[in-house]
C-alpha cells in the first residue's frame, strides 16, 4: 500500500471514531476529505490533518440526512481531489426511544433520525464513490458499524429500537455491497467498535449521570472494554493494508486494545463471528 498517493473520504471526520480513523489515515500520508455538519470543528480536523498529512486536507460540509447534500459533495471531492481510494462510513447518529411512552410522531421522528442518517446515508455515500472506483478497478470501503450487531455478546436493550434497525441495514449493506463489488477490485470491510472514547459515548453517560470509565461500561453493557478513538483507527489501517489473500465483506468485532493491533496481522475469525 502506497499510502501517500491515497485519497481518503472519511464522514464524520470532526471528532469521535471518525477523527480517530482520519488522523491514522493522515499521518500515513493519505489526502483526506472530511465530511461533517460541524462546520468550526470541522475545519480544524482539517487543518490538523493537513498537518500530519504533510499535504492538504479539506472540510466539507455534508449533512449525511439529506441526498442533495450528499450528491454535491462527493461530486465537489471528486473535482477537486480528482479521485477517491478509499471510503470510510462512519458517520452516524444515537437516540433512544419508548414504543409505550412515546407519541406516534416521536417514534416516527426517531426512526427517521437513525435510518437516514446511519443506514441511508452509507447506502448513498457508497453510491457515489462505488462507479468511480469500479472505473478505476480499485477502491477500499470501510463501514463503521458497532458492537451492537454481535448479539451473542451484546444483548438488545428495550429503548434502542431505531438505532438498532439502522445498525443492522449497514451490516446488511456491508455484505450485499461485498458481493457487487469485489469483482471490480474493491475491497469492504466493516469494524463493529464497542465502547469507545467519543462525546457522543460521554453525552449518553453524561444523561446516565455516570462517569466514562471501563468499569462503568461494564455495569451497562456487561463487558468491561473502552476503546480510544485511535486505536479504532489504527485498526481500520491494519484493515485497508491486508492483501488480496485476506477475505472482504466481513463485520469485524473491536472491545479490546488487542483487538485493534492484532489485525495487523491479519483476519482474525474470532472477531467476525
Amino acid at each position: 500500500m502506497n499510502w501517500k498517493e491515497q485519497v481518503a473520504v472519511v464522514t464524520g471526520a470532526a471528532d469521535g471514531i471518525g477523527y480517530g480513523i482520519a488522523f491514522a489515515l493522515a499521518k500515513r500520508g493519505c489526502r483526506i476529505a472530511c465530511l461533517d455538519i460541524a462546520d468550526e470543528k470541522n475545519e480544524k480536523t482539517a487543518a490538523a490533518l493537513s498537518g500530519a498529512a504533510g499535504k492538504e486536507c479539506r472540510a466539507y460540509h455534508c449533512d449525511m440526512a439529506d441526498p442533495e447534500s450528499i450528491e454535491e459533495v462527493f461530486d465537489r471531492i471528486l473535482k477537486d481531489f480528482g479521485r477517491i481510494d478509499i471510503l470510510i462510513n462512519n458517520a452516524g447518529v444515537f437516540s433512544t426511544m419508548s414504543f409505550v411512552e412515546d407519541s406516534y410522531e416521536t417514534a416516527l421522528e426517531n426512526y427517521h433520525f437513525n435510518m437516514d442518517v446511519n443506514a441511508r446515508g452509507l447506502f448513498l455515500c457508497a453510491k457515489k464513490a462505488a462507479p468511480h472506483m469500479a472505473e478505476r478497478g480499485y477502491g477500499h470501503i470501510i463501514n463503521v458499524i458497532t458492537n451492537h450487531v454481535k448479539r451473542y455478546l451484546f444483548p438488545p436493550s428495550d429503548n434502542e429500537h431505531s438505532y438498532d434497525a439502522s445498525k443492522y441495514a449497514q451490516l446488511a449493506f456491508n455484505e450485499s455491497l461485498d458481493c457487487e463489488l469485489k469483482k471490480y477490485g474493491i475491497r469492504v470491510n466493516a469494524v463493529c467498535p464497542a465502547a469507545t472514547r467519543t462525546p457522543m459515548l460521554q453525552a449518553f453517560f453524561d444523561d446516565l449521570g455516570m462517569e466514562l470509565t471501563k468499569e462503568t461500561i461494564g455495569e451497562c453493557a456487561g463487558i468491561a472494554s473502552l476503546l480510544e478513538a485511535d486505536e479504532v483507527g489504527e485498526a481500520v489501517c491494519h484493515i485497508i493494508n491486508w492483501d488480496d489473500t485476506q477475505p472482504t465483506g466481513k463485520a469485524i468485532l473491536l472491545m479490546y486494545s488487542k483487538d485493534c493491533e492484532n489485525l495487523k496481522q491479519g483476519y482474525v475469525e474470532e472477531l467476525a463471528k
